[in-house]
């Protein structure tokens, strides 16, 4: 079992209350923690932070980008004041848990960080290092943060990793190094997401839905045959 679970939701996401009672029939103690919405509560020194994006990566957050990272870290805050080894659980509103008789936290022991969903089901394991699935994933390979578990070293990890903000809370290469933590990742993923809600994010067309699947695929084929030689 994971020592516990988070789960990032707002009582004004009315329409994904039916996805977190949803989470919560798998994980009864599911611990629910409000999340950051700009529009919605102050937050200091927001469009610094957004200049401060641009200027270290050539390119701004939204705002609800830094809503997300700062979400992430108020759990992050959390773990890490843990006195444990064991997995802490962190999902979003919209998360689906797909295969509950797969979510162990016994697949995750031996990892910092462990991706149960990614990339919307796209992530790639290096080949030699794959046992029933699980593995570790190339770098290039998870992003989302719709479902992942971490101890709370790599908690406090994650903190001091996005102290500066940057890039957004899910582009996991630009600030992760696999030599400081160990990552792994199962596939096919066992947690996704309903997809049945607008992004809290950012407005998409369905055209720009459209050409970001077409651009994962191409990565994912590429990310596949460089990971069987990994």
């Amino acid at each position: 079992m994971f020592k516990r679970a988070f789960v990032l939701f707002a009582e004004q996401e009315t329409e994904r209350k039916t996805h977190v009672e949803a989470l919560r029939s798998v994980l009864p103690t599911l611990e629910v923690v409000e999340p950051v919405f700009p529009a919605r509560r102050h937050v200091p020194f927001l469009d610094a932070l957004i200049e401060k994006s641009r200027v270290r990566t050539g390119k701004a957050l939204l705002p609800t980008e830094i809503g997300v990272i700062l979400s992430h870290r108020k759990v992050w805050r959390m773990i890490a004041q843990e006195d444990s080894q064991e997995h802490f659980l962190i999902l979003e509103s919209d998360s689906r848990i797909l295969k509950s008789e797969l979510l162990k936290a016994e697949k995750a022991e031996k990892y910092d960080l462990f991706f149960w969903g990614a990339w919307n089901g796209y992530a790639s394991l290096k080949k030699s290092t794959v046992q029933q699935g699980v593995g570790e994933p190339m770098i290039k390979s998870v992003y989302g943060a719709y479902g992942y578990s971490l101890n709370a070293k790599a908690a406090r990890y994650l903190l001091q990793k996005t102290a500066r903000i940057a890039y957004p809370v899910d582009m996991y290469k630009r600030f992760v190094d696999p030599t400081e933590i160990s990552l792994g990742a199962i596939v096919p993923e066992v947690i996704s997401t309903w997809r049945t809600s607008d992004s809290l994010i950012r407005q998409e067309s369905r055209w720009h839905l459209l050409t970001a699947e077409l651009i994962r695929m191409i990565f994912y084929c590429r990310n596949t045959i460089q990971s069987y030689f990994c």
